[in-house]
């Protein structure tokens, strides 16, 4: 395993998806692949005429963009030919995953393999069920994101109270509660919430759900906005935040933004008319309420990087996912990478 690949525990689930997507492939394409499976590792020798190939395969059960985008930076540092192994790839991820270089193997069918002499690509194969494929990494519902952003965002704060940690938060007393059990029951917390531990592992769960169970909850709407407008939105007067692109050109002066995300927090309806702005379908700003109640001092004018680091990553836009790495390396790792 290279240095700095997610390790991913290999379960009877994995295990599952990777004998049904291998059985795929070999239906599909009439060829014989072998497979051999270690605790944390798989690879997956295909033999086509006189050439082997064999890949270095990693297993994500569940695929959405945010973490396609996990994957597409963890792919850099893959010795070997890398190969994901999902559930299920639909149309739109597959356009992504073939744009981005990636080979794939999914348990209904779908593959792109791009290693000369092999070319592989079939799509449009469908779980029998036909309903969204479900995950087993989503236990946390959106109260518990809320609760999980606050601790990763502020290390140490597992050890204080849990009425201090819910109203940092913005969560009831109970919910703070349940949610530390749950971290403690699934390997985050030590005993008696002495220590937060695999944070690494938690915040790839939780950038993976958040574009999908938390923010959707949020969002206030896009606006239509000119350059000039945006270069003179005032945000400190309204408890406001840059995110998303904005935020991330700030952090690395890497990057162009598209997108203009603005985190707020009560006063939305006055800072709309303040700043002229008109909301639009297809707008370049979207406007986010905050959910959490700490401060930023580190990042001021800015939201925690772990949430810059979400918002790219779940764009799925090449650009924004290397920037999101960059955010990782830079501002992140240093503490979510210590156990």
């Amino acid at each position: 395993m290279s240095v700095g690949q997610t390790k991913v525990f290999m379960g009877p689930r994995e295990k599952e998806v990777i004998n049904r997507a291998i059985k795929s492939l070999e239906e599909e394409t009439h060829t014989r692949v072998k497979t051999e499976i270690f605790e944390k590792d798989v690879d997956v020798f295909i033999k086509i005429d006189e050439h082997n190939l064999v890949f270095n395969a990693e297993v994500r059960l569940f695929l959405n963009k945010a973490r396609l985008g996990l994957v597409l930076n963890q792919k850099r540092t893959h010795r070997g030919i890398p190969l994901l192994i999902t559930e299920h790839v639909n149309p739109e991820l597959m356009i992504h995953l073939v744009n981005n270089g990636v080979n794939f193997i999914d348990a209904v069918g779908n593959a792109y393999i791009n290693e000369p002499p092999l070319f592989i690509k079939i799509k449009g194969n469908k779980p029998e069920d036909n309903k969204k494929t479900k995950n087993i990494d989503r236990p946390f519902y959106t109260a518990a994101l809320q609760t999980i952003f606050t601790i990763l965002c502020n290390p140490g704060i597992e050890i204080k109270p849990v009425r201090e940690i819910a109203e940092l938060a913005g969560v009831a007393h109970g919910t703070a509660h349940i949610t530390l059990k749950e971290l403690e029951r699934q390997g985050y917390l030590l005993n008696n919430q002495t220590r937060l531990i695999n944070k690494k592992d938690l915040l790839e769960r939780w950038v993976v759900l958040y574009p999908e169970k938390l923010k959707p909850k949020y969002i206030i709407g896009k606006y239509k906005a000119e350059n000039e407008q945006i270069n003179n939105i005032d945000l400190l007067n309204f408890d406001a935040l840059w995110g998303g692109e904005a935020a991330a050109a700030k952090l690395t002066n890497y990057l162009q933004p598209f997108i203009f995300t603005i985190y707020i927090g009560d006063r939305q309806g006055e800072f709309t008319l303040k700043n002229r702005l008109k909301k639009h379908p297809q707008g370049n700003l979207e406007l986010i309420k905050k959910f959490w109640k700490f401060q930023n001092n580190d990042y001021m004018g800015i939201t925690p990087p772990i949430l810059v680091y979400a918002d790219l990553l779940a764009t799925g836009d090449p650009r924004n996912i290397e920037t999101a790495q960059i955010i990782y390396e830079k501002d992140i790792a240093r503490y979510i990478e210590k156990d």
